[in-house]
């Protein structure tokens, strides 16, 4: 049985760390970057952003790198905790990092954008680690990140080296994101089948972030009416609990709200108009978010502890960056505070 009690009263010591609701409304309530910077300095996050600020002068920049760093550093503490298959299933769960930081690059270099522009929305928290990741964003080009990836013997490289000259001919880069999507789900369920509680959570955690995906793919078809009912079905990932025939309601507008009555049940609560496609991905990202962060009340010796802690360290981290572009950018608070995930 993995020792997740040994391990949770460590995590409960580190959550005790995590920034309370007041202090957070204090940094929002700063008037500029330079007062944010030195609050930060006050903060946990001290140590890293003191050396993000040795070496650059942007104050965005050096936000970025800390948080980055320190999460980092909090994954890897969390992952010296455990071994055996406590590890494997922590290994499991930050592997969902590694595929986010993977999807970034892909689109950045499909869409040939900046390197720097790139790291600054990277969170290492897998296997990839920083001095990895920017070895990979910093390729010319998609297959370029394919062949870094390949370099590093990473198994996710593996869907991606399979899809590449589809891609190549076809330059459908979503049909790339999926293969991946498609073997982590696969590599995913194999590792936790749900044979105890512990994996039985991971196994929950893995269908409702496939759900997630689903749900999203199948709102971005709608703007591709020519397809055919098989056609769509093969952007359809297998191993949540959103049904092929759910999938296709939402692929089309004519269906859609019925889908979406579908989606909630499965407790995506889900407002936005689907004409606004990034609020409406941003309510399933935040739907996800909350119901990682619900665990932190379930069981006290399973990895629900884990989960929920790193969902909030998460939270925490993008909803600081968020800040910190809000005061560089001179961004009313309360509009910040809107863009914030969970507050």
């Amino acid at each position: 049985m993995p020792d997740f009690p040994y391990i949770n009263a460590r995590v409960r010591a580190m959550r005790s760390r995590l920034l309370d609701a007041g202090r957070m409304e204090e940094l929002l309530g700063l008037p500029a970057l330079d007062a944010f910077l030195q609050a930060l300095g006050s903060t946990p996050y001290s140590r890293e952003l003191q050396e993000a600020l040795s070496h650059t002068h942007d104050g965005v920049r050096a936000v970025d790198e800390a948080l980055a760093r320190n999460f980092s550093l909090t994954t890897s503490r969390i992952l010296s905790f455990a071994d055996g298959k406590a590890r494997e299933l922590i290994e499991l769960v930050l592997t969902r990092w590694d595929l986010a930081n993977i999807r970034i690059i892909l689109r950045a270099k499909h869409a040939g954008r900046h390197n720097d522009e790139i790291l600054a929305n990277l969170i290492p928290a897998g296997r990839l680690n920083e001095p990895a990741l920017k070895e990979v964003a910093g390729q010319s080009d998609v297959a370029g990140v394919v062949g870094a990836l390949g370099g590093l013997d990473y198994p996710l490289a593996l869907p991606l080296a399979e899809g590449l000259a589809a891609y190549r001919e076809s330059g459908d880069l979503l049909s790339l994101e999926l293969r991946l999507e498609r073997f982590y789900a696969v590599y995913g369920l194999r590792i936790a089948p749900g044979r105890g509680h512990d994996e039985q959570v991971v196994r929950g955690l893995l269908q409702y972030q496939l759900d997630a995906t689903n749900v999203k793919t199948a709102v971005k078809l709608q703007r591709v009416e020519s397809l055919s009912r098989e056609e769509k079905l093969k952007f359809f990932i297998p191993g949540g609990r959103l049904t092929e025939h759910v999938f296709l309601r939402l692929t089309d507008r004519a269906t859609a709200e019925q889908g979406l009555n579908a989606v909630r049940v499965l407790g995506f609560s889900v407002k936005a108009s689907l004409d606004d496609p990034v609020v409406f991905e941003r309510e399933i990202d935040v739907a996800l978010l909350r119901a990682q962060i619900d665990l932190y009340l379930q069981d006290p010796l399973g990895i629900d502890v884990v989960i929920a802690y790193l969902a909030m360290k998460y939270n925490e981290v993008v909803n600081l960056r968020l800040i910190a572009r809000g005061k560089a950018l001179g961004i009313p608070r309360d509009r910040v505070r809107k863009e914030m995930a969970v507050v």
